[in-house]
């Protein structure tokens, strides 16, 4: 299926409706939390369900979400989701004057949020290609994860203190308006986008079946799958008790993490600035293998100790989310390159169901192992599990490929 030309000042709008709709969830993944916290007093056990049910949508409608996006038009699945998710913010101030919040509150709202998002995020990759076209598409993903790479260096630091002046329920205003900002500039994207061909007698099963087997079929993006799904495991499993180990045994302050990690972010600024340049010097099979090649740096963050260790954790972040960002750009374009347009939205749902969804599972099970066998032991075991990622691309074909072909040996040539 041929994909359009790329569409004037497409990428723009794109990129103006990331900037607002990324700052507001960023504000909002500060804001719930801290109203479970401070507004509603409720445990700690209370404060996980909120964070998990923000997250357990990828798991709960990660692969229908491919099927449903590649039944219709996704700029108009993109601007629905925005509409949505700004309406389902909008009642949380007002339930907060009502006096209506409640834990199983946010914990329904945190979900219906996270179904949207999941929606959202697959439509979203899906719809890149053809705003862009499949040439530039390293280009686009390097601008899009700078947004997200900037948001999450800016976005919490300028949320807290946004809470402190108006308080959390209100902040979430913030998220209200710039989901309707991004609605708008998705709204301006002029792409005369046709509406997937449906079959007689739509089968879901079938249809997310595809996907899976589209991934699992392919020899190359089989091991980037599995190498995404293992390092974001582990690494989940130890970030949640790295933040014990250093607020709770080392008695380290909140405003000295939050500097360690801000620190860290930087690391995905400096690496979106870089990314283009090393994909063209080395090719971009080559920049895959070296964002995980940078993975090992986690192992300094178990190492970490009051005084000047403490910042082996800013190092050690710095260096992976460098890594992420070489990695991730070289890997999505290269999968929005080679995955056909109308299989696309299950691929990238695919995907996010096995890699994201590995999020909320590696973040229990690493408090699992710290409850038997320690924090520390638990931040080690993710440490060395996220260093041992990069062996699936090490084992495969990739290995010895400079670039990454966009049609499979031996595919049809419509495939692409």
């Amino acid at each position: 299926m041929s994909v359009p030309a790329p569409v004037p000042g497409g990428l723009r709008n794109l990129l103006l409706a990331q900037s607002l709709s990324e700052f507001g969830f960023r504000v909002l993944g500060l804001a719930l939390p801290l109203i479970a916290v401070s507004t509603l007093h409720a445990s700690p056990f209370g404060v996980s369900l909120v964070g998990a049910s923000q997250t357990v949508a990828f798991l709960v409608v990660g692969l229908p979400a491919g099927a449903l996006v590649d039944r219709m038009r996704r700029r108009n699945v993109m601007v629905t989701c925005d509409l949505g998710r700004a309406l389902v913010l909008a009642t949380l101030p007002v339930a907060w004057q009502l006096h209506l919040l409640s834990v199983a509150y946010l914990c329904v709202l945190s979900l219906v949020f996270g179904v949207l998002t999941v929606l959202f995020d697959v439509a979203d990759q899906t719809f890149l290609p053809q705003v862009v076209g499949k040439q530039d598409l390293v280009r686009a993903n390097s601008r899009l994860i700078a947004i997200d790479s900037v948001a999450g260096v800016v976005g919490p630091g300028a949320g807290g203190v946004l809470i402190n002046l108006i308080t959390a329920p209100l902040a979430v205003i913030v998220g209200v308006v710039g989901y309707v900002w991004s609605a708008g500039c998705v709204l301006l994207i002029r792409v005369n986008e046709r509406k997937p061909a449906r079959a007689r007698k739509p089968d879901l099963v079938h249809e997310i079946r595809e996907g899976v087997h589209a991934i699992m079929a392919d020899p190359l993006l089989r091991p980037l799958v599995l190498c995404s799904t293992t390092q974001t495991f582990f690494w989940s499993m130890a970030y949640t008790m790295l933040l014990v180990l250093l607020a709770g045994n080392l008695h380290t302050s909140a405003a000295l993490i939050g500097l360690l990690l801000t620190v860290g972010s930087s690391g995905a600024i400096i690496a979106t600035a870089l990314v283009r340049r090393v994909n063209t010097a080395i090719g971009d099979a080559n920049a895959v293998k070296l964002g995980m090649l940078l993975a090992p740096s986690t192992l300094l963050a178990p190492l970490v100790e009051p005084g000047w260790r403490l910042w082996l954790v800013a190092v050690s972040s710095f260096a992976l989310n460098a890594g992420i960002v070489l990695y991730n750009v070289a890997q999505v374009s290269f999968r929005q390159r080679r995955v056909p347009d109308e299989l696309l939205g299950r691929v990238n749902a695919t995907v996010r169901f096995f890699a994201w969804g590995a999020r909320p599972v590696g973040s229990l099970c690493g408090g699992a192992v710290a409850e038997y066998l320690g924090v520390r032991t638990s931040v080690w075991i993710g440490a060395i599990g996220t260093s041992l990622a990069f062996l699936w691309l090490y084992l495969s074909p990739l290995c010895g490929m400079r670039e990454l072909p966009s049609v499979p040996e031996g595919a049809d040539p419509a495939w692409n």
